[in-house]
């Protein structure tokens, strides 16, 4: 097993490209991070590895944050996990934690913390939706956000982020709010008023992905988040892609039911381990 590095993203995109859209849903998340790459060059160099046996891909590993996010897919994939935990030993990365489906990425947190238990984050469910089944709508009509809802956005997602994942600052919401703004990725749902959020991100080259559904406990069973996934999904699947796929929390439960009437059908199982 050779474990290679790659400074340049345009060229590591083109080694990793073939191997990663064979199953392009599964593998959005490193996809997309790579895309993004592309896109918007980042302050320092991001960590991109393969690890290939008999010069073919085994293992796709992107790093941007303390994060390692896996890709693998075929034979042998359980050797190359341990060549990738090998070779970052010996190259002294600092980990935070992993990202991938979760065999090899459990396989990677057991080798790299043989000593130490799994500290799961978060068991998740990859989902990918090709058609919208007809459920109905809340009243309302779904609408790009703008600029007069930064505010509105910034609590928000400091409110997603405090019950769904980890908690945020108030500045660092902003930013989020006022990026997705800029790239016009974020969607309200409005009923008279705002009552749901949602976010697209992530394009890869057939598909899109969702995240930051959020509606507000105060607007809960009014059907606010179906009806702004469904909205969303219908005009990106008119537009330019395949399909849509997303993250789910396996342990909640309202919201995998939720997605799978919409017609989301999942894919795949994926965890986010911690180092600490």
């Amino acid at each position: 097993m050779l474990t290679q590095e790659y400074s340049c993203p345009k060229e590591f995109l083109s080694q990793v490209k073939q191997f990663l859209i064979e199953k392009e849903d599964i593998n959005g998340l490193p996809l997309g991070i790579i895309l993004g790459l592309l896109a918007m060059p980042p302050a320092q160099q991001p960590f991109l590895a393969t690890v290939t046996d008999a010069e073919q891909i085994r293992l796709v590993m992107v790093m941007t944050t303390g994060h390692l996010v896996l890709a693998s897919q075929g034979p042998d994939w359980q050797r190359a996990v341990a060549a990738a935990a090998s070779y970052l030993s010996r190259r002294n990365l600092p980990l935070s934690g992993v990202i991938g489906p979760r065999e090899p990425a459990e396989l990677f947190a057991l080798m790299w913390r043989p000593r130490l238990p799994l500290q799961v984050e978060m068991e998740q469910r990859i989902y990918r939706l090709e058609v919208v089944s007809p459920v109905p709508l809340s009243p309302g009509l779904l609408r790009l956000a703008d600029s007069a809802d930064q505010d509105l956005l910034s609590e928000w997602i400091q409110e997603f982020c405090r019950e769904a994942l980890t908690e945020i600052s108030q500045e660092q919401a902003r930013q989020l709010a006022a990026s997705g703004i800029d790239s016009k990725a974020f969607f309200l749902w409005e009923d008279g008023e705002a009552v749901s959020m949602i976010k697209k991100t992530r394009p890869t080259f057939n598909g899109i992905a969702l995240n930051l559904v959020f509606t507000p406990r105060r607007f809960r069973k009014k059907g606010y988040a179906t009806s702004c996934v469904a909205s969303l999904c219908r005009q990106l699947l008119a537009e330019e892609y395949k399909f849509c796929c997303l993250y789910t929390d396996l342990a909640n439960p309202t919201s995998n039911k939720i997605y799978m009437d919409i017609g989301f059908r999942p894919v795949a199982d994926s965890v986010s381990i911690k180092f600490t």
